[in-house]
């Protein structure tokens, strides 16, 4: 693909939005496993990274970024 004669690169980003049962509170997986995943959370003002087994959270959603760069 390309606009007026120069290359035009498109890739996207995921991101995975879960509920996190255990803590009641809503995340984001930076890493998804087989078995666990790497869950970002806040919770009561500070940041965690945490490793959860996958059956201890759900996934709610997904929202898609589309980038282009010329």
């Amino acid at each position: 693909m390309s606009w007026k004669g120069s290359p035009v690169k498109e890739y996207y980003d995921h991101i995975l939005c879960v509920y996190i049962h255990s803590l009641k509170t809503c995340g984001t997986i930076d890493t998804l496993g087989a078995f666990a995943s790497v869950i970002r959370y806040k919770l009561d003002g500070i940041d965690y990274e945490e490793l959860i087994d996958n059956e201890d959270f759900t996934i709610l959603d997904e929202i898609v970024f589309t980038h282009i760069e010329e």
